[in-house]
């Protein structure tokens, strides 16, 4: 009879909420719904970086208005130095690719529920591939027809310019089809169209990964023998997306491994990395931007510590670590020398970085507790990094290009009015976005 009366009770008690949530107006009941199954301080975090880091990009746009503030925009030895190597601007990117760190498990482990363990590895790796895949073409686009509009024959461009400078455009064409198949009653129009976007960005990826593979072997030839002196694929930008992609490929074997199982593979790569940085390999990273190949052992660790410290959230071992690992690298970098570097990736500017995002995520989780802000402003911006990345690139961009060729420097009003209006604009969209439950992703 207790067993019959509790679950009457029960069915009761999810009758009224299910009428409850009936009565609210859709638009709440959409709200509700979103914020339930996404964790709230997660997608504050990924709003403040990507908040940060769209206004470095409008100073760097406005470079010569902003002079006097340089030092809070650029990376490494010219920029504000928080530590030796390492700048104020250095810490933004690694701790967006710790954000990711943070969902990684679970969007794997909710397509392994759905499809499978063998297609949950596919859609990964070919999510992270796309993300290469779009930073490569921005980077076509910048590198390759900004030069043809100037004057410079489109046959001069090194090869992997060409390919990302007409992929670019074939991208741009893919996107428009995408959002026609929106407006088109058809399903399968609808995933044909997605999906040839999709496999066309993750074949620009497996693209970028062979340039910089061979990139990377022609240093070691000139490093070591002499052999390549030419500089056939290389000498081109490897930028924030290329990171994040190698960084998702780079985890992706150990995604099923367990917290401990993470943190001791970062331990043993870093540690590695850092032998091999500290006796005459830091050459080798540095001489790509941001580490190439071999920065992105130092991305993926970060992006692998995201994991482990979702895991032990609530545990009290979650200070315990995050100080440890800010202890060792302040240690290793002041006391000792150990080299610090954003462009080459080092592992202890990767560990200081990972404990820094570490204790911030912190904070802005514990808001949540006292429920504070209703006013979800970095939530909203948070919904739709890539895209908010991808829109502000090309707008910095091209502001950035009209001001060159027009020599034109603008008052501090005028780019501070440009700036804040790019702001508004950024967070009206996203805000629509996260309303209507839309998050533009791979």
């Amino acid at each position: 009879m207790k067993q019959k009366e509790n679950t009457t009770k029960e069915e009761i008690i999810q009758e009224s909420t299910i009428t409850e949530k009936k009565k609210m107006p859709k638009e709440n009941r959409a709200v509700t719904q979103e914020k339930s199954s996404r964790i709230l301080s997660i997608d504050r975090f990924r709003g403040l970086c990507m908040f940060v880091m769209v206004i470095s990009f409008f100073l760097g746009a406005f470079g010569e208005t902003f002079l006097g503030w340089g030092p809070i925009f650029e990376h490494g030895a010219n920029g504000f130095q928080i530590l030796p190597g390492v700048a104020f601007a250095d810490i933004f990117a690694p701790m967006f690719i710790f954000v990711i760190g943070l969902t990684y498990v679970k969007s794997f482990k909710s397509r392994e529920a759905k499809y499978g363990t063998k297609r949950a590895y596919f859609q990964i790796a070919t999510r992270y591939l796309g993300l290469m895949g779009i930073g490569a073409l921005l980077n076509g686009f910048e590198d390759g027809w900004l030069d043809v509009f100037q004057g410079k024959a489109f046959a001069g461009l090194d090869t992997n310019i060409k390919i990302f400078a007409v992929g670019f455009f074939i991208a741009i064409a893919l996107v428009l089809l995408v959002v026609i198949s929106r407006f088109v009653k058809n399903d399968k129009f609808k995933t044909v169209a997605s999906c040839m976007l999709r496999y066309f960005l993750a074949l620009m990826g497996l693209f970028v990964l062979y340039f910089i593979i061979v990139s990377t072997g022609e240093q070691v030839g000139n490093r070591f023998d002499g052999s390549f002196t030419g500089n056939r694929y290389g000498g081109w930008i490897w930028d924030t997306l290329q990171n994040i992609g190698l960084a998702g490929l780079l985890a992706l074997p150990f995604v099923k491994f367990n917290k401990w199982g993470k943190f001791t593979m970062v331990a043993i790569a870093f540690t590695a990395m850092t032998i091999f940085v500290q006796n005459g390999g830091f050459f080798l990273a540095q001489t790509i931007l941001e580490g190439g190949l071999l920065g992105g052992i130092s991305w993926a660790g970060i992006l692998l510590l995201g994991c482990v410290f979702i895991e032990i959230k609530d545990d009290k071992k979650y200070w315990v670590i995050a100080a440890l690992m800010l202890l060792i690298s302040i240690i290793l970098i002041v006391a000792f020398g150990f080299t610090a570097a954003k462009r080459g990736a080092t592992p202890v500017y990767a560990l200081f970085c990972a404990s820094i995002s570490a204790i911030i995520f912190a904070g802005i989780d514990a808001l949540n507790r006292f429920q504070i802000p209703k006013f979800a402003f970095f939530s909203w911006w948070g919904g739709s990094a890539l895209l908010t990345y991808t829109v502000n690139y090309l707008v910095c961009l091209v502001l950035g290009i009209i001001l060159e060729v027009t020599s034109a420097v603008l008052p501090i009003w005028a780019a501070l009015l440009i700036t804040v209006a790019f702001l508004v604009l950024y967070t009206v969209m996203n805000w629509l976005l996260y309303r209507k439950e839309k998050h533009i992703r791979l």
